[in-house]
């Protein structure tokens, strides 16, 4: 394996290590989504800021100047998403949030092909409908522990996250990474306005520094950066592990169990994305070269 590669990969798979107590940090933090996103976005997004300016030498104007519009479209999907997020984990079952998140890379490939003119492949299509199916489990399950509130919330941040990735991809030149710094201050601010009491409790500021700090904006720094050395399909293979890994978290500390339906639903889209995956490296690699 080339170095570069193998760097890549190692870059995305510390990020998703990284981002696995996510959710579980934000069910410690309480049920206040207003609250936890204000401090998780003000402090994560001038965590996001530093480590890019750590990383990428450039100065910020030089890294978003090719990019023009694409940095306030960034800033203003990655602040949609953030909340989302939040409000998703915080009025859901954790695991029906990561499964439905995992459709986010179907979800860019039709974006990619709305707004970057690229085709859609036959197997895009199939995944697609098989996804769908297991979407349909989750949201349609009896005696859910999820508020549909949370699940829509869920469905907007996959395709927010699939927007976001689109938008940074049709921006090659730019490193956009800082827009999503801007866009999690954004958030923080406006939900800072709307919250009743704007100090955690004592109980609140660890899992809140921890998600601010590390776990909320490295991984997205991180995951910018490995798409210089691998390809989005092999990052969002990896990002799959995010889905367990989260998931198990949350089971073995929390005792959040997933029904039954969600397990069948995970495993339905969690396999076919994988094999959807892997027929997408298996295309590129086949593909002659220019």
């Amino acid at each position: 394996m080339h170095q570069s590669v193998l760097k890549g990969y190692l870059l995305a798979l510390a990020a998703i290590v990284i981002l696995s107590p996510d959710a579980l940090l934000i069910r410690l933090a309480g049920d206040e989504p207003f609250l936890i996103t204000t401090w998780r976005g003000i402090i994560g997004g001038i965590m996001v800021l530093i480590f890019t300016r750590f990383l990428d030498k450039r100065t910020l104007l030089e890294q978003i100047k090719p990019a023009r519009y694409g940095f306030l479209a960034v800033v203003a999907i990655n602040a949609v998403q953030q909340f989302c997020f939040v409000y998703a984990i915080s009025h859901s079952n954790v695991t029906d949030v990561l499964v439905i998140l995992a459709f986010a890379p179907l979800a860019g490939a039709f974006l990619s092909a709305l707004f970057l003119h690229e085709n859609v492949a036959l197997r895009t299509w199939i995944a697609t409908i098989v996804c769908g199916v297991g979407l349909a489990i989750l949201f349609l399950q009896p005696d859910s522990n999820s508020e549909s509130g949370g699940l829509i919330a869920a469905v907007i941040c996959a395709l927010t996250l699939a927007s976001q990735f689109v938008v940074m991809r049709g921006h090659p030149k730019a490193n956009l990474t800082a827009g999503i710094g801007v866009g999690n201050i954004l958030t923080g601010f406006i939900c800072a306005f709307l919250v009743a009491d704007i100090i955690p409790d004592s109980s609140q500021w660890l899992p809140l520094l921890a998600m601010g700090l590390i776990v909320a904006p490295l991984p997205f720094v991180l995951l910018a950066f490995s798409l210089r050395y691998i390809s989005a399909a092999e990052t969002s293979l990896i990002m799959l592990l995010e889905t367990v890994l989260g998931s198990l978290l949350v089971w073995v500390i929390l005792s959040e169990q997933p029904s039954v339906q969600t397990v069948l639903a995970g495993i339905l889209i969690l396999s076919t994305l994988s094999v959807y995956t892997w027929l997408t490296l298996r295309a590129s690699a086949n593909k002659p070269g220019p």
